[in-house]
């Protein structure tokens, strides 16, 4: 079978493991370069039945592989009419996390028995599919898919979370242009508990050619470009010093998504470890402002009705009631908003009255 766009094959030979008619027909097929309707079906036959029929650890290991890896040869199958969207679709994320599995259980199970028949070109055909998975994503992004992109970016931080921390960085950079500001909360929640972010490092050097500093993925990858003397001034940066613009990030995904309380929160958290940041600042104190005003949405209606009902006093002490109730549920935003903004003068007018509604006079004085 021809290598798939992405490296996605692996040729294995298992006649050293096993002689069952199942694992030579998916061998035979699986090493095709022209797959048939015939032998589609003829592949997912034998696969199914081997899943019963394997009875050693080694043939298990296989059946298995050879199972995660049938929509490989479905694709394989549509050779030159296989279109961006058919690898798309293959590409998800179940499948190349399942594809990473099989991949470090038959690592792990070669290392357990002492044989290393196949681990080489394991090892091999994991860097080939990362490098082919973040190309594809790349290529997605320069066509302006960038949910797709982004799709891809994550399904490569779930084929290795251990090395591709930052893949899940540019999955949730992607998710915000493809202006899927529900994905993009998702991401940014689990890019901020990564450890990527927690613990890890970026390496950076200034390019001579055109004195831009440029990122490295790792040390050692790095210091070749240094030895090469095309980069100079390396420098490590702890990548937890970015979390507070990941909290600005997450603080205004929250507001976008109407979860203003998790957006207070993480304006919180943002503003401790970012504590000049003048955007910040202002989003902060609208966060707190727009949601003092949602409970006064209703005040200018009440106060109709209490007009309306001076001769019913029963009804217009129940009026009064609830405009007092809800300028109690205001009044904490409020205050929170004028101690971010003391200056705006619509803060100060609300809270003045605020104070008065709720029985407080002498802290509406202060607003005199």
């Amino acid at each position: 079978m021809k290598k798939l766009v992405l490296s996605a094959t692996l040729l294995l030979s298992v006649a050293t493991f096993a002689q069952k008619d199942e694992l030579k027909t998916l061998k035979k097929i699986y090493s095709k370069n022209a797959i048939t309707e015939k032998d589609l079906e003829n592949y997912k036959l034998a696969s199914d039945a081997l899943q019963t029929l394997a009875s050693e650890e080694s043939d298990k290991v296989y059946a298995k592989f050879y199972k995660v890896m049938y929509p490989t040869v479905v694709l394989a199958s549509k050779g030159e009419k296989a279109t961006l969207e058919d690898q798309v679709k293959l590409y998800n994320p179940e499948f190349i996390k399942s594809y990473g599995e099989v991949i470090n259980e038959t690592l792990e199970f070669e290392k357990k028995s002492g044989k290393k028949i196949y681990t080489d070109e394991l090892i091999q055909e994991k860097a080939e599919f990362k490098n082919g998975i973040s190309s594809f994503a790349m290529n997605l992004n320069n066509a302006k898919k960038y949910k797709e992109a982004s799709g891809l970016f994550y399904s490569l931080y779930l084929f290795d979370p251990m090395n591709e921390g930052k893949s899940l960085k540019n999955a949730a950079i992607l998710s915000i242009q493809a202006e899927d500001y529900k994905l993009a909360q998702k991401l940014y929640e689990e890019y901020l508990e990564s450890d990527y972010l927690n613990k890890g490092t970026t390496y950076l050097a200034i390019n001579k050619a055109n004195e831009s500093e440029e990122e490295f993925n790792s040390r050692e990858h790095r210091s070749q470009y240094i030895t090469l003397g095309t980069h100079e001034k390396p420098k490590d940066v702890k990548n937890s010093t970015k979390k507070g613009d990941v909290y600005k990030i997450l603080a205004i995904l929250y507001t976008q998504n109407k979860e203003i309380e998790k957006a207070k929160v993480a304006y919180a958290e943002a503003r401790k470890l970012l504590p000049n940041d003048e955007e910040l600042k202002d989003g902060e104190f609208k966060v707190y402002y727009n949601s003092a005003i949602s409970y006064l949405a209703e005040e200018q209606d009440i106060v109709k009705e209490i007009n309306a009902s001076r001769d019913n006093s029963k009804k217009y002490d129940e009026l009064m009631k609830k405009r007092k109730e809800i300028f109690t549920k205001a009044l904490p935003d409020l205050e929170k908003a004028y101690s971010i903004n003391p200056n705006d003068t619509n803060t100060k007018s609300l809270l003045k009255t605020s104070y008065l509604i709720t029985d407080q006079p002498e802290k509406a004085k202060a607003f005199n």
